[in-house]
């Protein structure tokens, strides 16, 4: 009898789909079972994958088809034998589980308004435009019909190429654009792209796609009437280190740099940090002077980057200049292309 593998979170990830089709072997099985019993939000979504196989008709197959399992268990083994690039897997996941979150949706919910005044049918459109874009930027074009670079003239482009055509379609140029980013960000690893008018590293650029791909997952959730997901702290990491990185940059974009001053910022909570804020481009160098703390939770303040959470919302810990803690809170979401 062969002993019972250690999979890791990520390799479970891979084998859910595999897991509800019955197609892994029992030592598998028992080791998925062990993680599912730690994990809740993946016990939620294996139940979920086995229901929708229920309901399809698939669970009445002792075994799933060969080829399906064969790739399943495939691109698992490689997952777990090469090293995952975290930026790369943060994007890819966000990436899953928005597809998710569109797959849990009801026709009657396509139609619903988001929360950035789109129907969730038009979001889809809309996250399509985003994704596309960044292609198009790295050389990749996926739709060479829309050659927009402005979010909103994008998008506005998108919806009339998409009109009267499936929300499939959508998420047929959805997974082509994500594809060619995800072959541009193993190629060309020290590549940057100008995103809105800012140059971004292929790491940064990423990070900022996986962040709004999560935002917006949210915005179909709610739609749908179901539970928010935060992301996984290793994956929150990456976002919350852009956002503290970028704090001063959106402070320069909204007026409301202060030169000479300082800010800390903490973002508790796993996944969260700690980041000292120039608030001026002749800010003081001395970190030992700082005139604010801000304290807030880490999920919470990405949620107000993303331009789904207000000032008046979060709550927060103070310790210092308030004007100067009003001046970060106002400034959080200016980056947001939501």
């Amino acid at each position: 009898m062969s002993p019972t593998p250690e999979l890791s979170d990520a390799d479970v990830e891979a084998l859910l789909g595999a897991y509800a089709l019955d197609a892994c072997e029992p030592d598998e099985v028992a080791a998925i079972d062990a993680v599912l019993a730690r994990r809740d939000d993946l016990a939620a979504e294996a139940d979920q994958l086995a229901r929708a196989a229920a309901w399809l008709g698939a669970a009445h197959a002792l075994r799933a088809p060969d080829r399906l399992r064969s790739a399943t268990l495939s691109a698992a083994a490689t997952r777990r034998t090469t090293p995952i690039d975290p930026v790369i897997d943060l994007y890819l996941s966000e990436a899953e589980h928005f597809a998710s979150a569109l797959d849990a949706l009801s026709p009657g919910a396509l139609r619903e308004v988001t929360a950035n005044g789109l129907t969730a049918r038009d979001l889809v459109v809309h996250v399509a435009a985003q994704e596309s874009l960044l292609a198009q930027l790295v050389g990749d074009p996926t739709i060479p019909s829309v050659v927009e670079t402005d979010i909103d003239a994008r998008t506005d482009a998108m919806l009339t190429e998409f009109a009267g055509r499936s929300v499939e379609d959508a998420m047929v140029a959805w997974r082509a654009a994500v594809e060619a980013n995800r072959r541009w960000a193993l190629e060309q690893r020290d590549d940057t792209t100008l995103w809105r008018g800012i140059e971004l590293s292929r790491h940064d650029a990423l990070v900022v796609r996986a962040f709004e791909m999560w935002i917006h997952a949210e915005d179909l959730r709610r739609v749908g009437n179901a539970a928010g997901r935060n992301p996984e702290p290793r994956h929150l990491a990456l976002m919350t280190d852009l956002a503290g990185r970028s704090a001063g940059l959106s402070l320069a974009l909204v007026g409301r740099e202060r030169p000479g001053r300082t800010a800390r910022l903490v973002l508790t909570g796993a996944g969260g940090g700690e980041w000292v804020v120039a608030m001026g481009r002749s800010a003081a160098q001395d970190h030992d002077t700082i005139d604010v703390t801000v304290t807030a939770d880490a999920v919470d303040w990405c949620r107000l980057v993303g331009d789904r959470l207000t000032a008046d919302e979060i709550v927060i810990d103070v310790r210092g200049d308030r004007a100067l803690a009003h001046d970060l809170l106002a400034a959080a979401p200016a980056l947001a292309s939501l």
